[in-house]
């Protein structure tokens, strides 16, 4: 099985990497920052907001005369910020490469794919909920990565490729760990919000519970790749009560959120800014 994958350099991306390579296939390992050359892996440096990189690579490979059984796609990044102060350059980026990088990688690469092929859409537990506050920007990026993928499913479809969305939830990667230096330089630096972010990444590491191992996402698409009929989506690791809170009444959402992160403290500390 030849296998073009993004996010390879760590985390869940390099995890589906050793696996797929381990087990003695080919796989064509986009990242910015690649790993090394080993057995069944040929990393290449790009980066997928850059449709230029992205092009060159997959015209290596058509040079190779490679076609792809899987199009697996990993990459993105993580922001913890508010929607009231975060710049209109930070939020461009998130979107460029949660939402319009899966766009780029597919568009350019579905010419190499097998008539029966795959593609893999690695969204989250969160792109079918309600967004919370301070995680709703990276929630709304990846709602638009799971729209996305129903829509290219419907046109893949009448190609005779396979679109699979996969919804992990905590996992142990740097991308996860990274939530919590974010959300303490939020709480150091935001006008309105410093104890709320605060109080918000305590919730959210209870509420979170403990964090799976990158190779179980690997192990489901792994095994899943093999389908001959897959489900459209799959689920890893999902939380419950995120579940429940976001079943609720909005209204109902809105008044849990406010108590619980301090909503009266909040606007005391606005009005006497005035």
């Amino acid at each position: 099985m030849n296998v073009l994958l993004t996010g390879a350099g760590s985390g869940i991306g390099a995890a589906i990497a050793s696996l797929y390579a381990d087990n003695g296939h080919r796989v064509y390992a986009l990242d910015i920052k690649p790993a090394a050359p080993a057995k069944n892996i040929t990393p290449f440096a790009a980066d997928i907001r850059d449709e230029g990189a992205l092009s060159a690579v997959a015209q290596a490979l058509r040079e190779q005369s490679v076609q792809l059984d899987c199009i697996i796609n990993v990459a993105g990044i993580f922001l913890m910020d508010s929607f009231l102060e975060i710049g209109e350059d930070k939020l461009r980026a998130v979107f460029d490469v949660n939402l319009l990088g899966a766009v780029r990688v597919n568009k350019i690469f579905f010419p190499l794919l097998r008539k029966n092929g795959k593609i893999f859409i690695t969204t989250s537990e969160v792109a079918p909920l309600d967004p919370l506050p301070f995680n709703g920007i990276y929630g709304v990026s990846k709602t638009a990565l799971d729209a996305y993928a129903q829509a290219l499913r419907h046109e893949a479809g009448l190609l005779g490729a396979k679109v699979v969305t996969v919804r992990p939830g905590a996992i142990r990667t740097p991308l996860a760990q990274g939530s919590v230096p974010a959300m303490r330089k939020m709480s150091e630096t935001s006008a309105y919000f410093g104890g709320q972010a605060e109080k918000f990444q305590r919730i959210m590491e209870k509420f979170t519970g403990r964090m799976l191992a990158p190779e179980r996402v690997a192990q489901k698409i792994y095994k899943v790749s093999f389908k001959k009929c897959p489900k459209c989506v799959y689920r890893i690791h999902n939380n419950v009560l995120l579940k429940l809170l976001s079943a609720l009444p909005k209204r109902w959402q809105v008044a849990i959120i406010y108590r619980l992160l301090g909503g009266k403290k909040a606007e005391k500390a606005r009005r006497a800014q005035r």
